[in-house]
């Protein structure tokens, strides 16, 4: 299953999404963030982690402006596409 964790990056104080994986050791998160404008070495800390989309959909709508619009809209994306799919069904 995919899950999702924020980082803070440590220059501009910006937060952003890393894309993983759930297995049963744990939680995995890719290099780069989803928008690829972050490495997971730049990150201070993390804001949250290893969740669904759907809690990390809205766990960034809670938090705003801070969280980086690319990182975002890819969670949208995604959220579209599979409601148009399920409204098509």
């Amino acid at each position: 299953m995919d899950a999702y964790t924020l980082k803070k990056k440590k220059n501009s104080g910006e937060y952003h999404l890393f894309k993983g994986r759930m297995t049963e050791e744990g939680c995995t998160s890719q290099q780069l963030s989803v928008c690829g404008k972050m490495d997971k070495s730049e990150s201070i800390e993390n804001i949250f982690a290893c969740e669904e989309e759907e809690t990390a959909r809205k766990k960034c709508a809670k938090i705003g402006r801070k969280v980086c619009s690319m990182c975002i809209s890819h969670l949208y994306t995604s959220y579209l596409i599979t409601d148009q799919h399920n409204s098509n069904s």
